[in-house]
């Protein structure tokens, strides 16, 4: 009888240990400071965008409202991010990577947009230089259309770090997505024997 209770409690106890995802790959990527960025990065688009929402010839991206909804986008996604450091959860993880897939295609399609206002604030710029105008006149448009093409250039650069971001992050949250191994850990206990 002394036996069999001794090899009962002899027996191994298995525990699992990491859960089924490793969220630690994402809290690698420094998903609180990314978020910083994003969040002041999206303000700064918005922001920016005010001003540039003025009657012009030229066809300019503010009048699509693409900095306006390209930075609420970069607002969400640097508080969810954020908001995964404080509390990693497989869920919060999943809304990340939806939202920064989300982003960066609304990043193609702004990068597609600005380029394509510079290019228009390029041509309307220099239509307007060669069509018989005063010396005063073509000071007034250089001092008109290049601010605006310079704030095209600044929210193109924006995109583009945001875009940039956007996708380091998106590995980030695959990797801690990703189905790996759960590790099992054998804990042995002998307990000494009745002899």
């Amino acid at each position: 009888m002394v036996e069999d209770r001794a090899a009962s409690v002899s027996e191994a106890i298995t525990t699992v240990t990491g859960g089924s995802k490793p969220v630690h790959r994402f809290l690698r990527g420094q998903p609180k400071s990314i978020g910083v960025v994003l969040v002041m990065m999206g303000i700064g688009l918005f922001m920016f965008a005010i001003p540039m929402n003025v009657q012009s010839d030229a066809l300019i991206s503010a009048d699509q409202f693409t900095p306006f909804w390209l930075g609420i986008l970069f607002f969400i996604c640097g508080l969810l991010y954020i908001l995964s450091e404080r509390n990693p959860s497989k869920k919060m993880i999943t809304a990340s990577l939806a939202l920064s897939i989300i982003s960066v295609i609304g990043v193609l399609s702004a990068l597609v947009e600005f380029s394509g206002a510079i290019a228009g604030i390029y041509h309307t710029h220099w239509v307007n230089m060669y069509e018989n105008h005063t010396e005063e006149e073509e000071i007034y448009a250089e001092q008109h259309y290049m601010p605006m093409k310079n704030m095209e250039l600044v929210f193109f650069c924006h995109s583009l770090i945001g875009g940039v971001l956007l996708v380091v992050m998106t590995f980030f949250a695959r990797a801690a997505l990703r189905s790996s191994g759960t590790q099992a850990v054998v804990v042995m206990r002998d307990l000494p024997s009745a002899e």
